[in-house]
């Protein structure tokens, strides 16, 4: 079921057995307003980048990702997928 058919249903039965906690369950599966994220900081992944990082990464095999995405202000995750060859 969706989650409008399982609030629907909850309504429903709590109008037929008069259990108004059932239709306060159903008001609680109402989506929630998003929650306001914080800024960018990182830089925007480019193919030029993308291929500065695998070249850095080659030259430095010791270093960990997190060492080459504080040095290019990427996430770590944004290294992997460059080592990786993912593209998003």
């Amino acid at each position: 079921m969706r989650v409008s058919e399982v609030q629907a249903r909850l309504r429903a039965l709590a109008g037929i057995h008069g259990i108004v906690e059932l239709g306060r369950l159903a008001n609680e599966l109402d989506r929630r307003k998003p929650v306001k994220r914080a800024a960018t900081t990182s830089a925007p992944m480019t193919e030029k980048l993308r291929a500065e990082i695998r070249a850095y990464a080659s030259k430095n095999p010791d270093l960990s990702q997190v060492d080459i995405a504080h040095r290019f202000n990427v996430n770590p995750g944004r290294v992997s997928e460059a080592l990786r060859g993912v593209r998003r």
